[in-house]
């Protein structure tokens, strides 16, 4: 069929209409941030999925005019990912996970022109186009203990835990021990750490926390914190299904483990989200700050809301905000002793 002009102009209004414009994030007017996930992917159920909801906030707001992310299927293709979004002159890119770190920091070297912020990725040295965004581990560890002191029925808590060579597990677990003790000097607590296993089950060791839970579990404990990945969550499981009380770690293990959920207490994650959005605002007002430290977070009760008292759950409200504002010190040392 023959159109004539008038229809075609029309047409061709109509589909300018419904196509987006697009985003360069190459003007100075445009502000880009792209997201890089390890293999865990965007809905990691704690570090990513935080991150990528702060970062939707500021989209949200109007601080941010573009946002994307790619979730890394194989380790290989971090630093692929990462020069993706740096080729395509993005302002800022995230790099979720200590697993990223070599690749976030040879990308910060490679595309000086882009901000890199590395979550969960202590370094040393800085540079200029680098944060490190790092979370107090300790604390999250004592409001875990806190809320293992109020909830068990025996006196006797334990947390299994990855080895004690890797600092963040280290403040971790110490901190359910300083946390426990803080509420009720009484309690008997167990702290295992993972020591004698070998190194290619690092975070993998799911027997191990199955058979350190029980153990513990066997000797009294009714309630049983895990950490350290999937050696971690060997620990919950096995708790949960022993008829004891978990409580996880890094990831609302409520919902990587919905069988043990009517189990698990509470998980205790980073709360990404908070602090990159305070980020994602001061960084264009001046150069970036080389690090920040984060907070950690209480995951949702879900179904063990109605047995945790809602005076324990204000208490621990309180008691994180506490430890943000340094009114309360965990007295946990950075790392083990040497």
């Amino acid at each position: 069929m023959k159109r004539g002009p008038a229809f075609l102009l029309a047409l061709c209004l109509f589909l300018t209409a419904c196509t987006p414009p697009q985003v360069d994030c190459a003007r100075s007017d445009v502000y880009c941030v792209g997201l890089v996930t390890d293999t865990g992917g965007l809905q990691d159920y704690g570090l990513t999925q935080s991150a990528w909801e702060g970062i939707q906030k500021a989209l949200a707001d109007g601080i941010l005019q573009k946002a994307d992310f790619i979730e890394s299927v194989d380790a290989r293709d971090y630093a692929k990912n990462l020069a993706y979004f740096a080729d395509r002159k993005y302002d800022v890119i995230v790099a979720s996970g200590i697993s990223l770190d070599d690749e976030t920091l040879q990308a910060a070297d490679l595309y000086p022109d882009s901000v890199f912020i590395g979550l969960d990725q202590p370094s040393e040295p800085t540079r200029k186009n680098f944060i490190s965004v790092t979370f107090p581990e300790d604390q999250g560890g004592f409001l875990a203990g806190v809320l293992a002191a109020g909830m068990t029925q025996t006196g006797v808590v334990g947390a299994a835990c990855e080895t004690a060579g890797i600092p963040s597990n280290w403040r971790a677990c110490e901190g359910f021990r300083a946390g426990a003790l803080h509420a009720n000097p009484d309690l008997k607590v167990y702290v295992t750490y993972r020591e004698d296993g070998s190194r290619e089950d690092l975070f993998r060791d799911e027997a191990w926390g199955r058979q350190t839970a029980l153990g513990m579990v066997k000797d009294g404990a009714d309630i049983v914190f895990g950490v350290g990945g999937g050696t971690g969550q060997g620990a919950v499981v096995a708790a949960s299904q022993a008829g004891a009380w978990a409580i996880g770690w890094e990831q609302d293990q409520a919902e990587v483990w919905p069988e043990a959920g009517k189990r698990i207490l509470v998980s205790v994650t980073p709360d990404a989200g908070s602090i990159l959005y305070q980020a994602l605002v001061v960084i264009p007002a001046g150069p970036p700050p080389a690090s920040l430290v984060g907070s950690m977070r209480l995951s949702p009760y879900h179904e063990a809301e109605t047995f945790v008292p809602a005076d324990l759950r204000q208490e621990l409200s309180n008691l994180g905000t506490d430890l943000q504002n340094g009114g309360i010190s965990t007295g946990v040392k950075p790392e083990e002793a040497q």
